[in-house]
């Protein structure tokens, strides 16, 4: 079996709680809640990656790169930096590595914590959100980014859209874009035949 759902999803909805560890379901749930009440998740949910490790050319001899994505911050962080709350944020998640990893944390020699008001001002990334909005089931499919948007077309005349915000987003994959395309030459074609569908 394989998922590919929010994990939220996979693991609140999709699957009976019962064969979850009960510390399992109460993390993920509180970090959701303290985000929700405007408060940084205590236990942050935190995909890592080591680019390093199929790219050793990323980083100097011997040394790792290690990227961790982490989920839940409030959203206003967006709206002002919050410096000392992330630095305490990021001591937490790398707290966490070290717990499954001992000696991660006496690993780390330089880091850098990028939070939503850096996504939202140097990457125009609305609410520091990766995504262009949640990856919830009610707004994937025909529902994303809107109910009668999903075919990557909008009511402007040539206008598409193909960003994260749209099937099969969100996060960088460049399948929206595919579809974009695909969708783009398909009224080409309609209209060189006369049967452009908008």
């Amino acid at each position: 079996m394989v998922t590919a759902c929010h994990p939220r999803i996979t693991f609140l909805r999709q699957v009976e709680r019962s064969e979850l560890p009960e510390d399992f379901v109460h993390d993920i749930e509180h970090a959701f809640e303290e985000a929700r009440r405007g408060v940084p998740a205590t236990y942050p949910f935190s995909d890592g990656v080591i680019p390093t490790a199929l790219d050793p050319s990323l980083a100097p001899e011997g040394v790792h790169v290690v990227s961790l994505f982490t989920q839940w911050v409030p959203h206003a962080w967006s709206l002002e930096p919050h410096r000392e709350e992330l630095e305490a944020y990021a001591d937490r998640v790398i707290a966490a590595y070290d717990e499954v990893a001992p000696g991660f944390r006496d690993s780390v020699i330089a880091r850098q914590v990028i939070g939503p008001y850096d996504m939202e001002t140097g990457w125009a990334l609305i609410g520091g959100n990766i995504f262009h909005g949640e990856l919830s089931a009610d707004q994937l499919f025909h529902m994303r980014p809107a109910p009668g948007y999903a075919d990557h077309r909008t009511r402007i005349e040539g206008l598409y859209q193909c960003s994260s915000a749209t099937h099969a987003g969100g996060g960088v994959c460049g399948i929206p874009a595919y579809n974009g395309v695909r969708e783009i030459r398909r009224d080409r074609e309609g209209r060189k035949r006369g049967l452009a569908r908008r």
